[in-house]
C-alpha cells in the first residue's frame, strides 16, 4: 500500500534503521537479508531525497532529515499498533498476548510472582517476559519496545503515564555473627563498614540508596559490586560486610540464611515502585486489564510507616 507515493511497509523498516543506526541489526530486528535491508534503505533514500544514514568511520550516524524523522516515525507505529489492539475487547481467558516489562530482580521478587499466578488463572494463554533494567529504560517506553516499566518512581518520565504502585524502606543487613547492634550501628561506623553494593547497567548505574547518599555527598567503603539485588545476602553470609537492602526483599532472605536486620543510621526515604506505560496506550483494553491486576497485587505490598 502506497501513501503519498510511500509503499507504507518502508516505514517499520525506516523505523528499525533509524533506531539501530546499523544496517545488519535492523535486518535482524526485521528478520531481513542484509541485501534486502540495504535495498530498503536505497529506496527510502530515493523517496526522502536524504542519505538518511551516513557512514563515519565504523558507526552509522543520522543526517539531520533521519534524526527529525525518528520520532515522528516511531510514535506513528506506536499509534498504528495501539489501535489495531483496540479494534476488540480483550479478553483474557482467550488471548495468547504477550506482555513484555522492565523489572529490577527485587520487583521480579517480591511482585511479580504473584502477578504471574494471576496471570495463569485468568489468562493461561497468555505470557509474560522480563528484562532487566538497562542504561535508559525509559528510552525503551518511549520506543514502544516495552509494555510496562516497573521500576523506582525516580526513575520514571514525564513524558508518558505512570502510577504508583507499593512503598517500601531501606534497611541494613548483614551476618548475624556480625557483632554490631542497633544500639552501636552509628553513621559512621556503617560508613566505614565494608559494604556489597548493587550497580546495573553498562554505565554501572547506582542504585536508590546510593543516589540518596551521594546526593549528601557520603560515600562507603565497598567490598563488592553486584548487579543483581538478590545476589547481596550470598556477599554478606561469613563476612562483616553490610549492605542496604529493601526490606521486603531483606526479610525473605532472613529465612533462607543466618542474617539480621537493622534499622538504617541515617534518614533514607522510603522508596516508591511506580508502573509506567506509552501515553499511546493508554487505552489498550489488554494493558489496562495487566495494569489493574499488577497495582491490586502491589496494593498489598506496603510496608507500614
Amino acid at each position: 500500500m502506497r501513501f503519498y507515493g510511500l509503499d507504507l511497509n518502508l516505514l517499520v523498516v525506516l523505523d528499525a534503521l533509524l533506531s539501530e543506526q546499523n544496517i545488519t541489526r535492523a535486518g535482524e530486528r526485521l528478520h531481513l537479508s542484509q541485501p534486502a535491508t540495504s535495498a530498503a534503505l536505497a529506496r527510502l533514500r530515493d523517496y526522502f531525497e536524504d542519505d538518511l544514514l551516513v557512514q563515519v568511520g565504523r558507526k552509522m550516524i543520522r543526517t539531520p532529515v533521519g534524526d527529525g524523522l525518528a520520532l515522528p516515525i516511531r510514535e506513528l507505529l506506536i499509534q498504528m499498533r495501539a489501535t489495531l489492539e483496540n479494534r476488540a475487547l480483550f479478553k483474557p481467558a482467550d488471548s495468547n498476548r504477550k506482555f513484555s516489562l522492565i523489572v529490577s530482580d527485587y520487583v521480579g521478587t517480591v511482585l511479580m510472582p504473584e502477578v504471574s499466578r494471576r496471570i495463569n488463572q485468568a489468562a493461561p494463554l497468555c505470557s509474560i517476559e522480563m528484562f532487566p533494567p538497562h542504561n535508559a529504560p525509559t528510552e525503551q517506553i518511549e520506543r514502544g519496545e516495552i509494555d510496562l516499566l516497573l521500576l523506582p518512581d525516580l526513575q520514571t518520565t514525564t513524558q508518558h503515564p505512570s502510577q504508583p504502585l507499593f512503598q517500601d524502606e531501606f534497611v541494613c543487613v548483614m551476618c548475624q555473627d556480625n557483632p554490631l547492634t542497633e544500639a552501636t550501628l552509628d553513621f559512621e561506623r556503617y560508613r566505614l563498614s565494608k559494604h556489597v553494593l548493587v550497580r546495573w547497567g553498562e554505565k554501572r548505574i547506582p542504585t536508590v540508596d546510593e543516589w540518596f547518599l551521594n546526593k549528601f555527598d557520603v560515600e562507603r567503603r565497598y567490598d563488592v559490586v553486584t548487579n543483581t539485588f538478590n545476589s547481596v545476602p550470598s556477599y554478606l553470609f561469613g563476612t562483616d560486610r553490610l549492605a542496604t537492602m529493601h526490606r521486603l526483599l531483606a526479610e525473605r532472605w532472613v529465612g533462607y540464611l543466618p542474617l539480621k536486620i537493622l534499622p538504617l543510621p541515617w534518614g533514607a526515604p522510603r522508596l516508591t515502585i511506580a508502573m509506567q506505560w506509552n501515553k499511546y496506550q493508554q487505552h489498550d483494553p489488554g494493558l489496562i486489564w495487566l495494569r489493574g491486576l499488577v497495582a491490586e497485587v502491589a496494593n498489598r505490598l506496603s510496608v507500614s510507616a
